[in-house]
């Protein structure tokens, strides 16, 4: 569902350079609609051309294969049984500094600071994900590599992708786990 909704918001985008390069111009709804999706994604949309922004905001705005999400979720969460997937509705095990969204980790290292992120529902938690990986600056790699795969119309190796994904998890055999969960599991 979640790429679904990616897929439409791509749509948008793409209708808004496709006018913007017919017409050389967005109405002020579009504008704003533009700056509001940029926001989103966490892209400074002040003082840019819109083509340039738009541009930008595409290489974030795409797709995370489910094979990916699926193992991640399994793994973050221990296979849904975890204390936070149990509990706090947290699927994939993303931190957050802020003490009104968070659940400290029992074993926690002391003077470690970050928390868990809780979440409403298993909807709020796969959302959340997306926009961690399609906004932040450690994923970035990530959305660079995949957007060569969208131009080139070619998501096959989705082993390479997974490569990008190294600061996701403190383990140094986080990608090999990755990848055996998928391979396994036939995700």
């Amino acid at each position: 569902d979640e790429n679904e909704k990616i897929l439409v918001t791509r749509s948008i985008l793409l209708d808004l350079r496709n006018k913007l390069q017919t017409f050389k111009t967005l109405n002020n709804r579009e504008i704003n609609d533009l700056n509001k999706i940029a926001k989103k994604y966490n892209i400074n949309y002040s003082q840019k051309h819109k083509l340039d922004l738009i541009n930008e905001v595409l290489i974030n705005v795409d797709i995370i294969p489910n094979s990916i999400a699926l193992a991640q979720a399994a793994l973050e969460s221990g296979w849904g049984k975890s204390r936070f997937a149990r509990e706090y509705n947290a699927l994939f095990g993303e931190y957050t500094y802020d003490q009104n969204e968070g659940v400290v980790p029992l074993q926690r290292e002391i003077g470690d600071k970050h928390l868990i992120k809780s979440f409403a529902s298993y909807d709020n938690s796969v959302s959340s994900y997306f926009i961690n990986i399609n906004s932040h600056f450690a994923y970035k790699e990530f959305r660079e590599l995949r957007n060569i795969m969208r131009t080139k119309n070619n998501f096959s190796d989705i082993k390479l992708l997974i490569t990008k994904l190294n600061s996701y998890a403190e383990d140094d055999k986080y990608i090999d786990t990755l990848n055996m969960v998928i391979q396994k599991n036939k995700f």
